[in-house]
């Protein structure tokens, strides 16, 4: 730490041999930046507020019917388009800076110029208010610049607003789908209720070839079943007449209290049948006919358990009464029976073979069916959404045609303005001010580098490598610490002098400002 402050007062004492010089330097360097400060041009700045209403009160009412225009999307877009190579031409031409440029790289340059000169931003994002400002040599050219921006911005946002060509190109190509797919969707309902009407026999129903053979499968087991309990009841019959001579004891399969219930059975065995010409074998009433079939065939159990525990009620109850012309008719009834459900079985066994026979007519007309039908749910559904959006495009038209979604509202117009915003002289001049005196020292130090002197001893050890044996101190006399003294003095006034012509050139920025350019002209003299 020690060798760098001494190292830092070695060079500051080398900067001080060589102050009168430094400051001579700053003094130049000082005028010329001064000087330059003055001769710079005025500029001034007009700028204008406007603010660009987008809310409205219809958009809340006709959100989800009306494509409603993003209204945030097209100020971007205005704002982004305002300041094209066109628009600045214009502004060039309307204002009369185009007469500036006589050659092409001359005309680019200028509209470079405008580009960078004309800041349109936004003042605060919650409030939709937006300023529009350009800098220039004129004040009346920075006025007419900022009206003719605020001018195009106007223009093309009512142009924007009463230009339906796009939306009438929507409506014009949604109407002519619209009526494309109308026609298609009625070609889809012929086709369809031809193909139905052609094939009647091959689509019965919901029903496809598999479930339709399930259940021709199903109903003929059925009548099996049927049709072999009817069988054995007839055989029990049978073997009842044919006793009737012998003993009065009968066996319980053959009492008359299981007849009875046989009969039952049988009676609730023709109502499936019946009900099943109608309905399907899911349906509650013959789902309810066959749980009563089950409940009778319990209590056919239960009662030849009985009789079989009791022999002597199986007996009283058959010889109680002889009812050989009943057990006749049973008989008879049982083969009608028999008869009926091997028609039935018959006729199930043909419905049968007449579905494998045109298993594969009834797959391809299912299929078809099935192609026809989605064909038309599509082209229903496609037509109801280009249905939809074409009324909702013809909303969005009306809209648009009776609501101005973007309103301007001129808070500040431009004015020409009195008193130039630039350059800003007290910060330019105060840099010269620093320029100098850092051009000033940085050329003291340069000169004690080029021009070294020692110190102390230990830069002359350090130099020469050989030790020092001792130093003599200077003894000044009374007349040279005198002399010392005014120069030192006389420095410090001539610095002082330095912030004097600062201050005076700060307070003399307004008259040197115009005078400085004057006579660099010529118009002084």
């Amino acid at each position: 730490m020690q060798e760098l402050f001494s190292l830092v007062l070695e060079q500051l004492r080398n900067i001080w041999r060589f102050r009168w010089l430094a400051l001579a330097i700053a003094w130049v360097i000082a005028i010329v930046g001064w000087v330059y400060v003055y001769s710079m041009p005025n500029e001034y700045r007009s700028q204008a507020r406007v603010h660009i209403d987008t809310k409205s009160a219809i958009r809340p009412l006709l959100s989800g019917m009306a494509v409603m225009p993003d209204v945030s999307r097209q100020v971007e877009l205005l704002i982004g388009t305002v300041l094209s190579r066109p628009h600045l031409r214009d502004i060039a031409r309307r204002t009369g800076l185009d007469l500036q440029a006589t050659t092409p790289e001359e005309e680019q340059a200028l509209l470079d110029q405008l580009d960078q000169r004309i800041q349109l931003s936004s003042v605060n994002r919650n409030t939709d208010v937006y300023r529009i400002s350009y800098t220039g040599g004129d004040p009346e050219v920075a006025q007419a610049v900022v009206q003719q921006v605020l001018n195009i911005m106007t223009d093309m946002a009512v142009s924007d607003n009463a230009n339906g060509e796009d939306s009438a190109n929507a409506t014009a190509f949604l109407s002519e789908e619209v009526d494309n797919y109308e026609e298609r969707l009625a070609e889809s309902e012929r086709k369809l209720a031809e193909f139905k009407k052609n094939n009647a026999e091959l689509i019965p129903g919901s029903d496809d070839y598999v479930s339709r053979v399930k259940r021709a499968n199903a109903r003929i087991d059925e009548l099996n079943d049927q049709l072999a309990m009817a069988r054995q009841r007839r055989s029990s019959l049978q073997q009842q007449l044919s006793g009737r001579g012998g003993s009065a004891s009968v066996t319980p399969e053959r009492s008359q209290q299981v007849q009875s219930i046989d009969a039952r059975i049988a009676e609730q065995q023709r109502k499936i049948e019946q009900l099943l010409t109608k309905y399907t074998p899911q349906h509650p009433d013959v789902a309810s006919a066959r749980r009563e079939i089950e409940r009778l065939r319990e209590s056919r159990s239960d009662t030849i358990a009985e009789l079989r525990a009791n022999p002597g009620q199986a007996i009283s109850a058959s010889a109680a009464v002889d009812n050989t012309s009943v057990l006749s008719q049973q008989l008879d009834a049982a083969n009608v029976e028999i008869e009926t459900l091997q028609s039935s079985i018959e006729r199930q066994r043909s419905q049968m073979e007449e579905l494998r026979s045109g298993a594969d007519e009834m797959t391809d007309a299912q299929a078809q069916l099935a192609k026809l039908t989605r064909d038309y749910n599509v082209t229903q559904d496609q037509y109801q959404k280009l249905l939809t959006r074409l009324y909702s495009a013809r909303l969005s038209t009306d809209v648009r045609q009776h609501n101005d979604p973007l309103e301007f509202r001129v808070i500040d117009p431009p004015e020409e303005p009195a008193e130039p915003s630039g350059p800003q002289r007290v910060i330019l001049l105060t840099m010269a001010l620093f320029a100098a005196t850092a051009a000033g020292i940085a050329f003291a130090f340069f000169m004690g580098q080029i021009r070294p002197v020692f110190i102390n001893r230990k830069s002359l050890t350090d130099a020469t490598g050989l030790p020092v044996l001792g130093s003599v101190s200077m003894a000044w006399s009374t007349g040279q610490r005198a002399q010392r003294q005014t120069g030192l003095l006389l420095f410090l006034v001539c610095a002082g002098t330095l912030i004097v012509g600062y201050v005076g050139a700060v307070v003399l920025a307004p008259l040197g400002a115009r005078l400085v350019p004057a006579l660099f002209t010529g118009q002084l003299l």
